[in-house]
């Protein structure tokens, strides 16, 4: 695994900060994985979930109580996988976006410093992104892969894309909105749902200037 450039790292460890959600919980699992590379800690956190799921199993059949249910499993691990490479894209559309307009007060280009905070980047360049990008799918593809042979017990398993989302058309039923190999057509995916994103807060934004009860805090 090449450590010179890569967002994988940086993207699991700001899901680590986000506890309340399951991709956060399962990133602290990453995390706590005795591994150096983030993508054998992600099989390590797999196979740490299987092992969960056996004991509970034997312990249900010992004590002859129904088994208790597992919140994270180890069939969340592959949307785990695919919700790191979507989030690689987000953090490569930042680089890529601020090498493209410098301080318009000044000229100076900020693109190098946001590259060493969206991931471990050599250059802010679009190919040098695009690069990275690549690599970190070819490291999380053959990671999903091995995912998927691990859980062959399953059926229609989808591959792993550079940028995939769904949308659920009904309860239990998720279609396809984008699933995306091409780092342009990434962008223009993530321009939209970011222009979607800023306009849903926006909204909640003036919902709460106009129904906040000012003061009730300190009247309490």
């Amino acid at each position: 695994m090449n450590k010179l450039s890569s967002f994988i790292d940086t993207v699991v460890t700001k899901a680590d900060s986000k506890q309340g959600k399951r991709d956060g919980i399962i990133a602290g699992m990453v995390q706590r994985q005795d591994a150096e590379h983030v993508a054998n800690r992600i099989a390590l956190t797999f196979i740490a979930l299987r092992d969960e799921r056996k004991l509970r199993r034997i312990d249900s059949v010992r004590r002859g109580v129904p088994i208790e249910i597992m919140s994270e499993k180890p069939e969340h691990m592959l949307s785990f996988v695919q919700n790191m490479m979507n989030n690689c894209c987000w953090a490569a559309r930042t680089v890529i976006r601020s090498g493209q307009a410098e301080d318009q007060a000044n000229g100076i280009d900020f693109s190098q410093s946001v590259a060493e905070q969206a991931g471990v980047i050599e250059s802010a360049s679009f190919h040098a992104v695009e690069d990275t990008l690549m690599d970190d799918w070819n490291i999380l593809n053959e990671l999903h892969s091995w995912l998927c042979g691990q859980m062959n017990y399953m059926t229609n398993l989808d591959p792993l894309f550079l940028y995939s989302e769904k949308t659920e058309v009904e309860p239990g039923v998720w279609e396809p909105v984008h699933q995306l190999m091409d780092l342009p057509d990434v962008l223009v995916a993530l321009d939209d749902k970011a222009i979607d994103i800023n306009a849903q807060k926006d909204i909640k934004l003036v919902e709460y200037a106009s129904t906040h009860n000012f003061g009730a805090r300190q009247a309490a």
